[in-house]
This record gives structure tokens, sequence and C-alpha cells, in this order.
């Protein structure tokens, strides 16, 4: 994207005055998540137990495990977990009235599932029980860096059905977050999002890469309808193909503005012999409808697009516990405050407070704050000098 620095950037002490006596306003409107619900079986293994080899050209990482060794594990807990009950879960404690909708089997994991939502008030309206196939399971295995490497089983995920959408009366929500959907589930996400639509509902999505990839078609379509997407690295450089394709002079990665620029702002995306600046990628998501691009980049930061302002959140220090459920506690954060009325810079700080508490933890949802605990994190934060803000126009 041919940019110049100077029509890039703001006054940093305009930007300050901008943030000057903002005020978070708490969620407090009816929301519905839909998505997965997962036990999630985590185990974490001393680093002397389990080798780690690192690729350097691939900068790809692998535990190895020996093949008949028993190896001893420091600790193996079960939680609940999946997108959407991480999702609801991180809603409700910032205030929203939830429900979601999630598809369980007809077994002692379900027991689990339905207590821990009890135990969050999350309504179960629309919780489906299926009697031909179990709950999903996922086996997460830590050592190292903590990033773990998961192994899973999505069981009654993967079954939801038309008439499990069309059951809902969706007018009765504020706000309808659907993340991701597994396997034959993901076909109904255009008549989700449709008939949430319909309702005048803010719509949030945060997809998989399998969504994405095999019915990407599908879900750019549907972007018309969406008010905030939110994709990682990973997942939005599957899109760039479909994207340059679409506009084939939007392939051009950004040049580097300054020594100091983030780094997926410098690079850009390269996938399957295509390229595309962040900005230009951006803006194309924008143009297919959202309002509101969301492009997070792990532990190198977050960036948000709205109203031709690119705004960006470097990454906080952390003491990494786990490494899942970072994005959905990212992503359900910042879709609760927007569609509260906060601003967009406002938002995505504490988004990011919210992910980095998660991460703290070994689980998806102990690290989950509640409102009045972000709020005191961001009273004690000068947000103005940490966010970083650029005018695209």
């Amino acid at each position: 994207m041919a940019t110049s620095a100077a029509c890039w950037c703001i006054s940093l002490t305009d930007f300050r005055r901008d943030m000057t006596h903002k005020i978070l306003h708490q969620p407090k409107k009816s929301a519905l998540s839909i998505g997965t619900v997962m036990i999630d079986i985590i185990t974490v293994i001393a680093d002397d137990d389990v080798e780690l080899m690192t690729l350097h050209n691939m900068t790809s990482s692998f535990l190895m495990l020996e093949q008949g060794r028993k190896v001893e594990s420091l600790s193996i807990d079960t939680y609940v977990g999946g997108g959407g009950a991480n999702t609801a879960v991180c809603m409700r404690r910032l205030g929203m009235d939830m429900d979601i909708l999630a598809l369980i089997g007809n077994d002692l994991n379900a027991e689990k599932i339905l207590a821990r939502f009890e135990d969050e008030h999350i309504g179960l309206d629309h919780v489906r029980t299926l009697d031909n196939v179990g709950s999903g399971v996922a086996v997460h295995i830590a050592s190292h860096d903590r990033n773990a490497a998961i192994f899973t089983h999505r069981g009654a995920n993967c079954c939801l059905s038309v008439e499990d959408v069309t059951a809902i009366d969706f007018t009765k929500y504020a706000l309808v977050y659907v993340t991701n959907l597994s396997n034959q589930s993901a076909n109904h996400f255009p008549l989700i999002v449709a008939r949430a639509a319909a309702a005048n509902c803010f719509i949030a999505s945060n997809p998989g890469i399998r969504q994405l990839t095999r019915l990407c078609d599908d879900f750019l379509a549907s972007l018309k309808d969406i008010d905030l997407l939110s994709v990682n690295r990973v997942e939005c450089a599957a899109l760039i193909p479909k994207l340059v394709s679409e506009d084939p002079k939007a392939c051009k990665i950004a040049l580097p503005l300054s020594d100091h620029m983030p780094p997926l702002l410098k690079s850009g995306f390269k996938f399957g012999g295509f390229s595309m600046g962040l900005v230009d990628c951006m803006k194309s998501l924008s143009d297919h409808g959202p309002g509101y691009v969301v492009i997070t980049d792990g532990g190198k930061g977050a960036y948000l697009l709205h109203e031709n302002y690119l705004y960006y959140c470097p990454p906080q220090k952390v003491t990494m516990r786990g490494s899942a459920g970072a994005g959905d506690s990212f992503s359900s954060t910042l879709a609760s405050l927007i569609s509260a009325g906060n601003a967009p810079d406002l938002a995505l700080y504490a988004a990011s407070v919210n992910a980095v508490s998660v991460i703290s933890c070994i689980d998806t949802q102990s690290g989950l704050l509640t409102f009045k605990a972000l709020e005191k994190e961001l009273n004690t934060t000068d947000i103005a000098s940490t966010i970083i803000r650029w005018d695209l126009t």
C-alpha cells in the first residue's frame, strides 16, 4: 500500500486528549453465544520429561513423546472449555445476561458442562442433548513454553441442525456471538447470521481456520451482516488468496514506515504465493461489511480497524501457564464492550487485559475477569501511552 508516513500518523497529544476521562461502560444487555463446548483434560509435563524440537526454517515446534513409555505429569486436571463455553462465561462475568446454543451428549461429561453453566448463571434453554454421540473432549499437553498441543474429539459439536437455529427467537438478544463451528455445524453459519441480522442484533464472529478454508465463499458473503469480525494472523492469511483474487491491485505488502512499526504492519501477509499488506487486508474485509475488523498476532499484539482508524495494542508481559482460550476471551470482551458503546481503543486494551489474565492460568476460564476487576486494571493504566492509532484517511 503506497501510503506516506505523514498521513498515517496523528498527534500523540491529540490522541491523549481523546483518551482523557473515558469511562468504561458495562455491558448489561442479553446475549447469545453459539459455538463448541468441550471437556478439557489438561496435562502439564515437566520440561525434562518431554523433548521440544524446533524447526527454525519453518518456525514450528514439536513435543516429542517416546512410544510405549509412561510419562510422569506434574498435573492432570479436567475443566469445561470450548469456544462457545469460554465466550459465554466471559461475557456473563462482564455483566451480560447470557444464553448459549450448544450441543452435548447424554453422558457424564455433559453433566459437568451443565453444572458449570449453572454455576456461571448461563441460560440452558438452547443447550441440546444428543443420544447418539458423546460430548466433545480435548486433551491438552503442555510443557516448556506452555503452548499446548491439543488432541480434539468434537463429538456432538458437529451436529448442529437447521431446526436448532430456527427454534431460537433472536429478537431476545442484543448481541449474538458466533465462535468456531465444528465441521458440518459450520454449514449453518449463513443461516445464523441472517436470522440474527433480521432481528437487528449486534453480530460478532470469531471463526476458525477450517471454517474459513472449507466455506470461504459462504463466510465472505455473510460478512455484510456482521458488525465485528475477529481473526488471528494464521486464519487471516488463509483468506489472502480469495481477497487478492477479488481485488488484484490490493496485493502489495506495505513497506515499513519506521523502524518501530509493529511486525505484522511491516510484513503483511504471504500465503500460497499471494501477498497483501495488513491495512489492505483489513480494509478489504471491512468493505465486505464489518464495521470493526480485528486481527490478533499472538504475543505480538492486536490490530483493530474502525472508520479509517487503525489501532494497535502491543503485547503485555505475562507468565504464560496455558495458551488456549486467549482468543475467545479477547474477542468476546471486545465485542461485549463495543456493543455497550465503549470506544474502540478502550475496548481493545480491555480485551488484551482479559486475554493476558486467561493465559496466566492453566485452563481457559479461571482467569476470566469480572467487569469490576477489568475496570480496576484499566484505572491503573495510561492507555493513551499504550494504544497506538493511525489515521488512514
